[in-house]
């Protein structure tokens, strides 16, 4: 994992990172304040990892190691699009109703990166704790599979960010 990427990926769980913003709401039992989904992808031989988070506030964002000079590409948004906002809070719904299902850890602790690739973290962050589980990315595309909503979501978020950013590329000349 390249350093840029593992700085954004630390940003996100580390709950201290939303206490002074305004308008943070702990949601569910576990009082979950972000959520995400981390991917591990094949690029020919190397693995290379794809970030989608969320929080409480309605901020999201998309990161994934690439071959950039800084190795980090993504994307950033919630405020001004009422669609990525609904998906993104249903996706932290789902992390706030699902922790019972993960191993917990407490928050200074790290959350272990997907083994490999088709594989898939699911994550959840509180000011105490960080929630996680791996699953193969086959059986989250399950719909009978309990966190199926939760990673559906995520999927959701990721294509109105591609959305969004096809909105925001200006067309080619011709």
């Amino acid at each position: 994992m390249n350093k840029a990427y593992q700085n954004m990926r630390e940003f996100w769980l580390d709950a201290k990172n939303f206490e002074t913003r305004k308008g943070v709401l702990e949601i569910g039992p576990d009082k979950i304040v972000a959520a995400g989904v981390e991917m591990a992808l094949a690029d020919g031989e190397i693995t290379k990892h794809l970030l989608i988070v969320t929080n409480s506030l309605g901020d999201s964002s998309l990161y994934f190691e690439n071959n950039s000079k800084s190795g980090l590409g993504g994307m950033i948004g919630g405020h001004d699009n009422p669609p990525l906002q609904d998906a993104a809070a249903h996706m932290l719904a789902y992390a706030s109703k699902l922790t019972a299902h993960m191993e917990k850890i407490p928050a200074t602790q790290a959350v272990p990166v997907p083994s490999g690739p088709g594989q898939v973290i699911l994550l959840a962050v509180s000011k105490e704790f960080l929630f996680y589980k791996e699953f193969a990315e086959k059986d989250l595309r399950n719909p009978e599979h309990v966190c199926y909503p939760w990673f559906a979501y995520s999927q959701q978020v990721v294509g109105l960010f591609k959305t969004q950013s096809a909105q925001d590329t200006p067309p080619a000349q011709a």
